[in-house]
């Protein structure tokens, strides 16, 4: 099986990809544009504001050291990544309490300390919640195409 190119129409819209073979014949001929996304190539069509598309489906598969996205047509594997978990984020808010800490022990003028205003409200850890947006990111993401 070949890999798909994804399709992007002259307004933007995504359409069904194409093989490689025909995505290269499209550039050659000046009916498309070669277009890149961190890393993801895609053709922007010139001459067609929409065209087909089918539904299609996003798996996701949301692993501790990594996740995977699959991107499914009823027919095709469409496209698939996987990526690696955001993993600093507990030693960045453990560094962040102790510079506050060392910047409040200074004997020197300082702002008034604050109430703390989430107090009462749900929350979800930094480091899940980094982690959990970094899922929604990547949907949003592929979702363009």
């Amino acid at each position: 099986m070949q890999p798909l190119v994804p399709v992007v129409s002259a307004t933007g819209k995504p359409l069904m990809p194409t093989t490689h073979r025909r995505a290269n014949r499209l550039i050659a001929k000046g009916r498309a544009l070669r277009r890149f996304d961190r890393g993801l190539f895609y053709i922007k069509l010139l001459d067609r504001r929409d065209g087909y598309s089918e539904p299609v489906a996003l798996g996701i598969d949301p692993g501790s050291k990594s996740g995977a996205f699959v991107v499914r047509s009823p027919q095709h594997t469409l496209h698939s990544i996987q990526v690696e978990a955001v993993t600093w984020v507990a030693a960045a808010v453990k560094r962040r309490a102790v510079a506050r800490r060392l910047r409040r022990s200074r004997k020197t003028p300082h702002r008034a300390c604050r109430p703390n205003r989430r107090a009462g409200e749900r929350r979800l850890p930094p480091s899940t919640r980094a982690r959990w947006g970094l899922k929604v990111r990547n949907a949003q993401w592929l979702a363009r195409y």
